[in-house]
């Protein structure tokens, strides 16, 4: 998010979403109560229906937030903990961010030993984790049935800005994003629930993300890149990408840029990020992208249902009131306008090729002494080959010749085969599973011994 600053020892902050500095200065103190949320909500301003103060949002979001969790808690028996329920949501902080998330047991096995496999689902955009119960339920009956019991506990996050997790007045990226999910596996998944290793998988753009979180939780190495700046725990051994979003370059595209390049090395889009190599980002004037925000969501809301209705061209009986409304008031809490604005200046994301270390397209730069995290392990992609958003055929051909590792499972559904077909999804990646057990279960192995040898050292 560097600006045109006239110094890189003091970067610039006019590419930030307004008042985010300020909000990241007091969000401890208001989390920790030193600062009373109402009396810094009744010191500001009044603002216009367009452009209402950051700080404003800031307290609604949190108390808001607070409010629907507290009520989900008292008359909702899913999120009882007490309750008897296969499938709950519970709540974690993230950089003090209230944010929901859903967990299930996927077999017996997860009560009866909590150090077992699990999964990590990752929605795409505008969804959350409610989206993947179907998916989830689905998949405790088929592994169920199954010889798969050393698979325990399933976990769906609503990302921070979507759900029913807080949407505070930030920055929103896919290195954000990346950053929440690596702090979410190691808080929850591998501390809270136990995870010996984990599979990890999600739908648009939450395949992506979930795609470089694996990178970069494979990745032990310190001083790897990574979204995050911190090692990964190294549990994660298998990826599943549904419908995902990205970019996947093709043999002759590389070759067309080594071509363009005058025989000088191409370096990643890692390298040239870690190195701020990247041109000053120049996003929409503020006014102009929050006016734009604003107008986009009131122009699709009214539309839910019949948006949705297009992406499952298959069953769009699966497009039911729970979807629809649940979007809806998604989109409706205070500060939802911010993932919206934050579309203007997204950075330039890394390709497929280097995130699971493609047999081509990666960085030829040897002068370079940056490691890149990659993910080398299984891959599913149970593809909906009817999506009209894009070429799902072409771009899952396209990534399966990336490497070996690459299994395709081409489905009669469309953007969202997970909610579409839930009942395909999860016998795809209960094979999968079954299918790479072995390979699997010798990533971990591997990673067991390499932690084991790094606390001896």
């Amino acid at each position: 998010m560097r600006g045109e600053g006239e110094s890189e020892d003091e970067p610039v902050s006019n590419n930030l979403i307004a008042g985010e500095r300020l909000t990241r200065q007091l969000l401890a103190p208001l989390m920790l109560g030193t600062v009373s949320p109402r009396r810094l909500w009744h010191s500001m301003k009044k603002g216009s229906l367009l452009f209402k103060s950051p700080i404003k949002t800031l307290v609604e979001t949190s108390e808001w937030h607070k409010l629907l969790a507290a009520r989900n808690m008292q008359t909702d028996a899913q999120y009882q903990l007490e309750s008897s329920e296969s499938t709950k949501y519970k709540y974690w902080r993230w950089h003090g961010f209230l944010c929901r998330y859903v967990e299930a047991d996927l077999t017996e096995q997860a009560s009866s030993n909590p150090g077992s496999e699990g999964i990590v689902l990752v929605h795409g955009f505008g969804a959350s984790g409610a989206q993947l119960t179907k998916t989830i339920d689905c998949l405790s009956e088929t592994l169920s049935e199954s010889s798969l019991t050393t698979i325990g506990k399933c976990l769906a996050p609503d990302m921070i800005g979507f759900g029913q997790s807080e949407k505070p007045p930030i920055t929103y990226t896919g290195y954000m994003w990346e950053s929440f999910l690596g702090d979410f596996i190691k808080d929850v998944a591998t501390t809270r629930c136990q995870m010996d290793s984990f599979v990890i998988g999600g739908n648009s753009i939450g395949g992506f993300i979930s795609m470089c979180a694996a990178a970069n939780d494979a990745s032990t190495d310190p001083t790897a890149i990574s979204s995050g700046g911190s090692p990964g725990t190294g549990k994660c051994n298998g990826a599943i990408l549904m419908n995902p979003a990205g970019v996947v370059q093709s043999r002759e595209e590389v070759l067309a840029a080594e071509q363009a390049s005058n025989g000088s090395p191409l370096q990643s889009v890692a390298q040239v990020t870690a190195t701020d190599g990247l041109p000053p980002c120049k996003p929409a004037f503020r006014p102009v992208a929050r006016a734009f925000g604003t107008g986009l969501l009131a122009y699709l809301r009214p539309q839910i249902r019949e948006i949705c209705i297009k992406l499952y061209p298959t069953n769009p009986d699966a497009v039911d009131r729970d979807l629809c409304e649940n979007i809806l008031r998604d989109s409706l809490d205070p500060g939802a306008i911010n993932v919206m604005i934050s579309g203007s200046k997204l950075p330039m994301p890394r390709t497929y090729n280097e995130v699971i270390a493609g047999d081509y397209g990666q960085s030829t730069d040897t002068t370079q002494s940056l490691k890149e995290s990659t993910f080398t392990g299984p891959i599913l992609m149970p593809q909906g080959v009817l999506d009209p958003l894009n070429d799902a055929k072409g771009r899952s051909s396209a990534l399966q010749k990336l490497r070996s590792g690459v299994t395709v499972d081409l489905l009669q559904a469309g953007h969202c085969p997970h909610d579409e077909l839930p009942e395909q999804v999860a016998s795809s990646i209960a094979r999968w599973l079954e299918a790479t057990r072995d390979e699997r279960t010798a990533m971990t192995q591997k990673t067991v011994d390499y932690q084991t040898v790094s606390r001896n050292l």
